[in-house]
């Protein structure tokens, strides 16, 4: 079963612990300016969780990122694939926006929306993301991308260097309660059936895209790559008004 205390599972990634070896978890590492919506949050000097810029002054990320979080302790930082290069882009955070229904216990409705203190200047390194349609869907197989400075194997390694790869979306005939419990209507689930390409401990928050769209945010799952299980994401889609409604976006 997954862990759901989250600051106890090392990093914000709402998972339990996986023994498997190296495996984002499979990835390749990204070039510059091939994800200019990424972005890593920062709480006290150190990667915490991944995001998204949706619009120069508004991050979308994972609830469980913020909570019990003081906004003047955590930087969001864009524009680099490489976090010791010091290439990126620094930004104070004016507020956290929790989705008022965000519950710890289940990870349901883990969304939060982070307002920057000053517009982002956009440019070839840094930009913004469109997101899906409100209940937008995609065939089961379809292929999605993740990415993020997370760990890169289950020693919790962080590679400084943002990853991405490839995973498959899973249809609701597997991606249900009676199948995994917890699963609600907020929730997706994508991953590599070999478990061998994943999102990890650092991912937390950070985007899982179809079509150049953000469709998911990074939520919780059952481990680091877990052969045969799913990796959790938050359904945009499925939180799309509120989304609106808070950020303008």
């Amino acid at each position: 079963m997954y862990c759901l205390l989250v600051l106890a599972c090392l990093g914000a990634y709402a998972i339990q612990p996986s023994a498997a070896g190296t495996r984002i978890i499979g990835g390749q590492f990204a070039l510059p300016g091939q994800f200019p919506h990424q972005v890593s949050l920062q709480l006290r000097g150190r990667h915490h969780c991944g995001g998204s810029l949706i619009s120069p002054t508004m991050i979308i990320t994972a609830a469980h990122c913020t909570i019990g979080q003081s906004p003047t302790q955590m930087r969001a930082i864009v524009g680099t694939t490489d976090l010791l290069s010091r290439a990126g882009k620094s930004f104070d955070i004016a507020k956290f926006i929790i989705h008022p229904q965000y519950n710890p216990q289940t990870q349901d409705y883990d969304l939060s929306l982070i307002q920057l203190s000053a517009a982002v200047p956009l440019d070839d390194d840094i930009d913004v993301i469109e997101m899906a349609d409100m209940e937008a869907n995609h065939a089961a197989d379809t292929v999605a991308t993740i990415s993020g400075f997370g760990a890169i194997n289950g020693n919790l390694q962080l590679p400084n260097r943002l990853k991405y790869a490839r995973v498959q979306l899973w249809s609701r005939d597997f991606c249900n309660p009676k199948n995994i419990p917890g699963v609600t209507d907020r929730m997706i689930c994508a991953g590599h059936p070999s478990g061998q390409v994943s999102a990890c401990q650092g991912d937390s928050g950070g985007p899982l895209t179809v079509d150049n769209k953000l469709f998911g945010i990074v939520s919780w799952g059952f481990g680091c790559g877990a052969a045969g299980k799913p990796a959790m994401y938050t359904y945009v889609g499925a939180l799309r008004s509120w989304i609106k409604q808070n950020s303008g976006v």
